[in-house]
């Protein structure tokens, strides 16, 4: 910023030097009607006309650019209060697998169904538990 504020100065210290160099009485159509009037004038008046034409659409730019952050960063919020959620349910999810784990443990001889094993692979399973 700052160094965008020292150029803007060394510009409009060579605008005014170049206007002050060329200060000679011009006729100036301006519509309807013929205006004489020093050269350095108009083009201080054309210079000041142009900083405020560049600084409209810079806020302009500025003003979409800051709409767009907070509506991204309205986003992320939703998006971290979602992710959230999802991590409880994975917590709820594996205290609910923790819970059966230990059922089927606490019930030796049993399947996972509560049932006798029906083949060898679900005694080996209750074996090695």
């Amino acid at each position: 910023m700052e160094k965008g504020f020292i150029l803007s100065l060394i510009f409009a210290a060579i605008v005014a030097i170049f206007a002050l160099n060329n200060s000679d009485v011009v006729l100036i159509n301006l519509f309807f009607t013929k205006v004489e009037i020093s050269q350095a004038i108009v083009i201080l008046i054309s210079a000041i006309l142009g900083a405020v034409v560049a600084a409209i659409f810079s806020g302009v730019r500025s003003l979409k650019s800051s709409r767009k952050v907070k509506k991204i960063n309205q986003e992320i919020t939703e998006l971290n209060e979602r992710n959230k959620e999802l991590e409880d349910l994975v917590k709820s999810k594996d205290a609910q697998i923790k819970t059966i784990s230990r059922e089927v443990v606490d019930s030796p001889g049993k399947g996972i169904i509560g049932k006798e094993p029906s083949n060898i692979k679900d005694k080996d399973i209750i074996e090695k538990q």
